[in-house]
């Protein structure tokens, strides 16, 4: 898709996910102590959850196009003809996405508690088009935009990062199945 993954926004360290693991231990009842997550062991969860951050920005957004009714109205085949492209603008958009990485782990063979953290994402375009094509988003044309990731374990904010001005690419293919709108979704 656009080459823009999730991961070239916000990267795990050993030090976030150590946090995390502190964060999980204040969940717990009082007397328990679970080991806690440092050094190699904090740093080996990290490069696992950096492998999931590896997904496509685009993937992850998708269904948020399909929240717009200039878009969801592309799917009337009575207006909408066979095999005709219709671009659909977008002014001052913004959509998110909300994401649960999870880490599990063990320690010589002992399985530890797994780590859940939310991860959202919230990107912000200028204009945008989508290119719709048979009730399919076949292509997007995101323009300039923003984008704030945002890295949370329980109620305790780890990580904000942000991008002031997102470059993108001028269109961004969505593969040969595209992003299916449901007929009758008006």
């Amino acid at each position: 898709m656009s080459g823009v993954s999730l991961r070239t926004l916000l990267e795990f360290s050993g030090a976030l996910v150590a946090r995390g693991a502190v964060e999980r231990a204040k969940e717990q009842p009082e007397g328990a102590a679970p080991p806690t997550l440092v050094g190699f062991v904090a740093e080996a969860g990290a490069k696992q959850l950096n492998e999931v951050l590896e997904t496509d920005v685009f993937e992850l957004l998708a269904d948020a196009w399909l929240a717009f009714k200039q878009v969801r109205d592309c799917a009337d085949a009575a207006t909408h003809l066979p095999g005709q492209d219709t671009i659909v603008t977008l002014h001052d958009v913004e959509i998110g996405s909300a994401n649960s990485p999870v880490l599990h782990s063990s320690i010589g063979g002992v399985a530890l508690p797994e780590l859940r953290f939310s991860l959202g994402l919230t990107a912000k375009f200028k204009t945008v088009q989508l290119v719709v094509r048979d009730a399919r988003i076949r292509t997007l044309r995101p323009g300039s935009g923003s984008a704030v990731v945002k890295l949370s374990y329980g109620k305790a904010k780890l990580a904000e990062r942000s991008t002031p001005e997102w470059r993108l690419l001028v269109e961004i293919p969505l593969g040969a199945e595209g992003i299916a709108i449901a007929r009758g979704a008006s």
